[in-house]
Parts: structure tokens; C-alpha cells; sequence
């Protein structure tokens, strides 16, 4: 029988105890529905074998899967492609963010009362920017990476149409939000943000970085260099969309080759972009030259637990 729910909790750097409290969470969410919770562990067979010891409880199917290429959004194409189990509604939970209780209910309920919505999110409620992001989603909409859903029929139309997200993307919810907000056909549809709808209560809570923790102080710095990357991820995809209106899924298979396209086919908006902020030139030219090496992505999740 399909499930209600699907969840895939998507992790990689979290530690064992962190990534336990977001599943106890998880699964706290799912009380009384027939579901699927996901752990999708990309690049650290350590923690997938830490995770396979989690129980689960009556209803829910746990699993616990083993991706060898180390990229997240490889592991959300996969999960779309190769893992999800088929359901109702289909929610994405970063490995940190421990749900409310009543947040995944909230969540399908926003979507239900809207007659456009393809998705829905939750919305911040801890952090100094959580009360302006909040108040700018319920007016703009848009997906936050932390905690979203999306119909189960959208997620087949998106498999189907061999949709996939960049290697190496590093700001996976902003495409996949003007995919949705463009109607899955940017050549079709207007840009309209209801397609995404917001329940400004469903939210969920993390462990703050602490400076004096030198984990936490390294997360904190890679992801101030990674921001630059984003805006030039951003430029790119919304070029590609918006002002060509072409199809998500002709995007280039890697963010690097992503960028590069844009500064091909527009190098005057590019150059226009980097004279304003000269540390985009420096984030493309790092790009550009530092390519990985993608071949982990051909090899198959592997199913490390499976608890009913």
C-alpha cells in the first residue's frame, strides 16, 4: 500500500546525535499516518552506519541509505530518481532541523487549501533573519531548504520529465522553487508564486553554531565562501529560465558548467555583475578551474537498515 508521507532526511556532515533528534522528530511528525522516513546519508559511510541502529515506530518504515558521492543535491536527484517510495505528499528534511510535532500536518494542510499549490514549506522560527524571512515568504512565497513538501504528483511529473538538480548545486531550494513557481514549463507558464504555499507555523528547531566550537567555526566559514557561489548559481539558473525559457531539465549537469553557460550566452550581464561585486569574478574563476571529479554519481545508493 503507498504511503500518506514520504521523508527523506538528507544529511552528511551532522553528527550521530544531531542527525537522532532530527529522526526522533521525524518520526514524532508522522504519528498516525501510514509513511516512509528516508535517511539519506551522501558521502559518509560513518554516519550511515551510525544511523542504521535508529528504530522506528507502528506505521513507518525506516530506512537508512548509503550515497558514495558526497554532494546534496546528487542525493535529492537520487532520492527522486531511485529512492522515494511513492506518496501523497513528499516532505525534504535538512539533517539538522528537528520538525514540531504538528509541522508536516500544517505543511499538507497549506497545500490542500490552496487550488495551485505544487508545494509547500515551513518557515523559520530560530535565528536573528527568522522573523523577516518569515514575514517575506507568506508575502512571496518560495521553498526553504530546511523543511518543504511536495504533491506526490508533482514529484512523478518531475521524474518522469527526467528533471535533475546540478552536481555540486550549492542552493538547491531556490531552483527548485522557480521550477515549481514557472509550473514545471518556463516556455508555458508566468512566473507565479502561489504555486508554492506557506504555513507560517509549521517550523522546527537546530543547535546554533558556537563560535568557540571549532566544527562549528569551519561550517560557518565554508559556508560564507559558498554564498558567492549561490548568487552566481542564482544568475545562471534564473537566465536560463526566465529571460531563455528554457526547460529545467536542459540545465547543465554541474553547477560549474551551469555558471559557465550563463557567462557564455550573457557575458554582458555577467561582466555587469562581477564589476558590481568584484568576489563573484573570484567565485567563478574558483568554479571554474576546481572541478571534481563526478564519476561516484553512476554508483547506486546502497541500503544500509530498513525498520518497519
Amino acid at each position: 500500500m503507498t504511503a500518506e508521507w514520504s521523508v527523506a532526511v538528507l544529511t552528511s556532515r551532522e553528527t550521530p546525535e544531531t542527525l537522532a533528534e532530527t529522526v526522533r522528530a521525524a518520526l514524532l511528525a508522522c504519528q498516525g499516518r501510514r509513511a516512509t522516513v528516508d535517511v539519506v546519508v551522501n558521502g559518509n559511510r560513518t554516519l550511515a552506519e551510525a544511523a542504521s541502529g535508529f528504530a522506528t515506530s507502528a506505521s513507518i518504515t525506516l530506512r537508512v541509505w548509503d550515497v558514495p558521492l558526497g554532494d546534496k543535491a546528487h542525493a535529492w536527484t537520487h532520492y527522486l530518481r531511485d529512492l522515494w517510495p511513492g506518496a501523497g505528499f513528499a516532505f525534504f528534511i535538512d539533517g539538522y532541523a528537528a520538525v514540531r510535532p504538528d509541522a508536516l500536518e500544517m505543511i499538507e494542510a497549506a497545500i490542500i487549501a490552496s487550488p495551485i499549490a505544487l508545494a509547500g514549506t515551513g518557515v523559520p522560527s530560530l535565528g536573528r533573519s527568522a522573523a523577516a524571512l518569515r514575514e517575506e515568504m507568506t508575502r512571496t512565497g518560495g521553498l526553504h531548504g530546511n523543511l518543504y513538501a511536495l504533491k506526490g504528483e508533482v514529484m512523478r511529473a518531475l521524474r518522469d520529465g527526467g528533471f535533475r538538480l546540478p552536481l555540486g548545486l550549492y542552493r538547491t531550494d531556490p531552483l527548485l522553487t522557480s521550477t515549481l513557481c514557472f509550473n514545471l514549463d518556463p516556455a508555458a507558464n508566468p512566473w507565479n508564486w502561489k504555486h508554492t504555499a506557506v504555513a507560517p507555523d509549521a517550523t522546527w528547531s537546530f543547535r546554533p553554531l558556537a563560535w568557540y566550537r571549532p566544527r562549528d567555526l569551519l561550517t560557518h566559514l565554508r559556508r560564507m565562501r559558498r554564498q558567492y557561489q549561490g548568487e552566481l548559481e542564482r544568475h545562471a539558473y534564473s537566465h536560463h529560465l526566465a529571460v531563455l525559457k528554457r526547460r529545467p531539465e536542459d540545465l547543465p549537469d554541474t553547477a560549474a558548467r551551469m555558471v559557465e553557460e550563463w557567462m557564455r550566452v550573457a557575458p554582458e550581464d555577467a561582466e555587469a555583475r562581477f564589476r558590481r561585486n568584484p568576489l563573484l569574478r573570484f567565485s567563478a574563476r574558483k568554479l571554474l578551474t576546481e572541478r571534481r571529479d563526478w564519476s561516484a554519481a553512476r554508483m547506486p545508493a546502497r541500503l544500509v537498515a530498513e525498520r518497519r
